[in-house]
């Protein structure tokens, strides 16, 4: 081959032939010369210059292309994956090979490797012959030698499978036995594609997935969806073939985006050779009910800080976690793990922790396997401290939770010289070693401590919040004694003895180990220090003082900072205002200008006279705000809070009776069958010729007295007589009625029955019963006891 031959099939390859139109550095170019490793390009625009470059540098610009005649980048030409021809056994590779000559011999009429001033065999010189013609030819010539399945319909699709996709796309149509067989490669990526994207969606089954790829399709490629589109049941074996079980389809959406998210093999471990070179903090629910602030079961998670090279729970703080209410942005209310509550764990880390009253000697250093002397003379804060080593972080790994990512921690890990690596996101594996930690903590801890609930409410006992539960500040005692007592003396599978690598060492041996190495330089926060790691808000002291989540703060000494300018560039009058959501009663203002603190107080502190929380203020702003008051008054609030403090110190009041449910009664059904109305059509009265009813002609207190034998006009009932007898029945005694005629029974002094009958008793007539002769009161005209009318 010569020089220029060479040189010509080098600039084909670099796709830079002669002539074509390229776009390099901004600029629009034709390829004029290509000699060697140089080219030369002719500027395409006015104001431009003719160019000559490396090929290597101008193929390997960001902005290069080759452009069509209208001026649009044609799509690059991708660099060929060969990896597929490694799994091919030699058969199949020879196979693959040879088809790939006579596939090349159609296309360019001379097959690889031939001389170079060799000429196309007859037939396949494509100056002369179609593509049919070459197809037809190379088909008779393979079946000539032997050759099966070589039709000329079969060479065509092999040669488009080639011309589309390389080689790869040859390996598709010859071996049967691909991965996803005879499925198009860009279905496979689609099909993944929607599997990943509905990782975090409600689970459903494998009809939605299908349905979901055949929009894919249509949508993606529309020109091409009947030759793409698959069936049903290949959707189903490709699933298979691609490792998707169908039934991990309708898992719960936690599990399918753990198990996406999952290592890969093979593994790699995390390593540390020193001591808080690498710590990894996180949070997790702790599946333990504990009692709160107001006396109630509240559910608890965890935030904990590993040490990676000895395996050390170095921090571990306890917090409700509890939802709140109201719009987002303005919920009231909710407790859970915030940016404070990670500081309080580092600064948790970086001092001893004193051992408590009741717990067992052996989770106290002096009897642990720490090195206690030496680290007593190094900080005599260990002397009487729990067997829980002092570590201090270099470097933490933590997620892209908001408490992590929030200003505040980081300012804190600024100052205490704590480099913050935020893990990838959805990535386990960067925080392997604390996952793996959560879980051992729930398996030999939470699942011992009154008030396990389980990982869900799937596998919570029925009775949980009714049995004794601890509370915050004693859970998070318990704790504490057993990572002293059982996790940092207990062998760590992940933890080797270095000169025994086959026995397995305790946290607490390790760390005596690596310390004394490198040695421990305790690094203790002052009372001063300490307040510089409390969140902050920069505000302007007013003569009312500063006010703070509606609540205000003053003070004789913060009243000397009222409309002063704070000095600092930007920042105006506002100072740095420090507070702790644990203990709201106080604020300090920082004084930059002489690194002093000054103390206010909250102006209603006195109505409160109890220790009280910001959680506690909300709970008791949202009380205010349900009766009806305002967020403003803070008088009203404060004793919200103290009344709050003192139900919680009363307990639960007891249950009271129980109601009577409603009755159940199942649907409604119409039963009531309609009555005639008996007024229907009879016409309103007219008040006109309603005849007026006549008058008593006696007091109304002697109408009990109608019909008696005595004179009508007795002034008042006669005294009864010691002889006679009482009558019990009728409460009374009225002379000349028979037994059974009382005033309040039936008889004539009686009011019982119709206005007729009244009146009858009353106004007697010649027609009435009493004109009849052996008539006696009380009797009825038939006869029979009258039963009597309702008054």
């Amino acid at each position: 081959m010569t020089l220029a031959v060479a040189e010509a099939d080098a600039a084909q390859q670099a796709r830079l032939p002669l002539g074509a139109r390229v776009r390099w550095q901004g600029s629009s170019y034709q390829v004029l010369v290509v000699q060697g490793s140089e080219v030369q390009l002719g500027c395409l625009e006015e104001a431009g210059q003719d160019a000559r470059a490396l090929v290597s540098a101008v193929v390997g610009a960001d902005d290069f292309a080759v452009l069509d005649e209208a001026g649009e980048a044609l799509p690059a030409v991708q660099v060929p994956d060969m990896s597929a021809l490694d799994v091919l056994t030699e058969s199949q590779l020879k196979s693959v090979r040879d088809w790939e000559r006579h596939i090349r011999e159609i296309n360019e009429g001379i097959p690889p490797g031939a001389q170079a001033d060799a000429v196309p065999r007859p037939g396949y010189d494509p100056d002369r012959f179609t593509l049919r013609q070459r197809y037809a030819a190379k088909a008779a010539e393979l079946r000539a030698l032997g050759w099966k399945k070589a039709s000329a319909a079969t060479i065509e699709r092999r040669r488009r499978a080639y011309q589309a996709r390389g080689i790869n796309g040859l390996i598709r149509e010859m071996l049967p036995g691909s991965p996803w067989g005879r499925t198009d490669e860009r279905v496979v990526h689609l099909l993944l594609k929607e599997v990943k994207e509905g990782l975090a969606e409600s689970d459903g089954h494998g009809s939605r997935l299908y349905e979901r790829l055949e929009a894919a399709i249509r949508r993606e490629y529309p020109n091409e969806y009947d030759s793409l589109s698959i069936s049903p049941a290949t959707f189903y074996r490709l699933l298979e073939r691609l490792g998707i079980p169908v039934d991990s389809l309708r898992w719960p959406t936690q599990r399918r985006m753990d198990t996406a998210n999952g290592a890969t093999p093979p593994y790699t471990p995390t390593t540390a050779l020193m001591l808080g070179e690498q710590v990894q903090i996180d949070t997790t629910g702790l599946d333990v009910l504990a009692v709160g602030d107001d006396g109630r079961p509240v559910q608890v998670e965890l935030t904990a800080a590993i040490d990676v090279a000895s395996r050390t729970i170095v921090g571990a703080m306890i917090v409700p976690r509890s939802p709140g209410r109201g719009p987002r942005g303005r919920r009231l209310g909710g407790r859970a793990t915030r940016s404070f509550d990670a500081v309080l764990m580092l600064a948790q880390a970086l001092a001893p922790m004193p051992g408590r009253p009741g717990w067992s000697p052996r989770a106290l250093a002096e009897n642990s396997e720490m090195p206690y002397a030496d680290l007593v003379a190094c900080d005599p804060r260990v002397a009487g401290a729990a067997a829980r080593p002092v570590i201090r972080p270099r470097m933490v790994v933590v997620d892209h939770g908001k408490i992590f990512n929030s200003e505040h921690f980081e300012d804190v890990c600024r100052m205490l010289g704590i480099n913050v690596r935020p893990a990838r996101e959805r990535t386990a594996t960067d925080k392997a070693i604390v996952e793996s930690t959560f879980n051992a903590i729930k398996k030999r801890f939470s699942q011992h401590v009154a008030g396990y609930t389980g990982s869900d409410l799937a596998r919570r006992g029925k009775h949980v919040t009714d049995s004794p539960l601890w509370s915050l500040n004693e859970l998070q005692d318990l704790l504490d004694e057993w990572i002293a007592l059982d996790w940092q003396q207990k062998p760590h599978d992940g933890l080797r003895s270095p000169f025994l690598p086959g026995l397995k060492i305790s946290p607490n041996r390790m760390y005596a180990t690596l310390v004394a190495a490198e040695g421990h330089v305790p690094l203790p926060l002052s009372p001063h220090n300490n307040r510089k790691l409390l969140p902050f808000k920069r505000l302007m002291v007013t003569d009312k003082g500063v006010r703070i989540d509606n609540r205000t703060y003053n003070s004789d000494d913060l009243q000397e900072y009222a409309n002063r300018h704070s000095g600092i560039p930007g920042q105006g009058k506002k100072w740095q205002i420090r507070y702790s959501p644990y203990a709201p009663s106080l604020v300090w203002l920082y004084d930059h200008t002489k690194d002093d603190w000054v103390e206010a107080e909250f102006i209603h502190q006195r109505l409160i006279r109890d220790a009280w929380t910001q959680y506690t203020w909300e709970q008791a702003t949202l009380s205010v705000l349900e009766a009806g008051g305002s967020k403003e008054d803070e008088r009203q609030i404060a004793r919200a809070v103290s009344e709050l403090r003192e139900r919680a110190r009363r307990g639960p009041a007891p249950q009271k009776q129980p109601q009577v449910p409603q009755l159940f009664t199942g649907p409604a059904l119409d039963l009531d069958i309609p009555q005639a109305d008996p007024y229907e059509g009879v016409p309103d009265p007219d008040p006109a010729t309603v005849v007026r009813a006549p008058s008593l002609n006696m007091d109304a207190k002697s109408i009990l007295y109608a019909g008696h034998s005595l004179p009508l006009a007795t002034s008042a009932p006669p005294q009864p007589d010691p002889d006679d007898d009482w009558d019990d029945e009728t409460d009374g005694y009225y002379p000349g009625l028979l037994p059974g005629q009382g005033g309040h029974e039936n008889g004539l002094g009686s009011l019982r029955g119709s206005a007729a009958e009244v009146f009858g008793r009353v106004h007697p007539t010649a027609t009435g019963p009493a004109s009849k002769p052996g008539y006696e009161p009380g009797d009825s005209e038939d006869e029979e006891p009258d039963d009597g009318g309702a008054l």
